[in-house]
């Protein structure tokens, strides 16, 4: 015998892509502090606080993205976010102990700005207070631990800067 949900579920499911799409759209169109005209969420990413978290115009998130918004989250237009990427505006407190508490007994939160035109290639780490450029490109797997310039080519762990999409490749040739 099905659960009420398990009907629900199987229901959805049947639904064709595009109706899917729609209710997803209508869902965080409700729930995101600001969420642009043809922005996308992949079905499976998660995003906390979203009534702290802005999503600009065309910007697309794609599947298994976490993002805690609790310091407040702003991606720009037409910014692409890959799998699996992580992007927190919130943490604990890394000097806890010295105040005699433990960490799950601190919050630190700090905004996170992502710019225009910006790509995130897949399992990206954004940590609190992050500032990322207009036009970055951020290599899969990076960790963001510092502000990212306008323009600039990143990755590594912690991540760090390789290059500029501005810099001519004949020169390099």
């Amino acid at each position: 015998m099905l659960t009420p949900l398990h009907a629900l579920l199987s229901l959805l499911l049947r639904l064709p892509r595009a109706a899917r799409r729609r209710l997803s759209d209508f869902r965080w169109s409700r729930t995101l502090k600001e969420f642009g005209p043809g922005a996308q969420i992949g079905p499976s990413s998660i995003i906390y606080n979203a009534d702290q978290v802005s999503l600009g115009a065309n910007a697309v998130i794609g599947d298994f993205v976490h993002i805690w918004g609790g310091g407040g989250v702003s991606i720009g237009e037409d910014t692409m976010i890959g799998a699996t990427t992580v992007i927190t505006s919130q943490s604990h407190d890394a000097r806890a102990t010295r105040k005699g508490l433990l960490y799950r007994e601190t919050h630190s939160k700090a905004p996170v700005v992502i710019g225009r035109n910006v790509f995130l290639g897949s399992n990206v780490t954004v940590l609190p207070g992050i500032r990322v450029g207009d036009n970055a490109i951020i290599g899969a797997g990076a960790v963001l631990t510092k502000d990212v310039p306008d323009n600039a080519i990143v990755m590594g762990v912690p991540a760090r800067i390789v290059g500029s999409i501005l810099d001519d490749p004949a020169e390099k040739a």
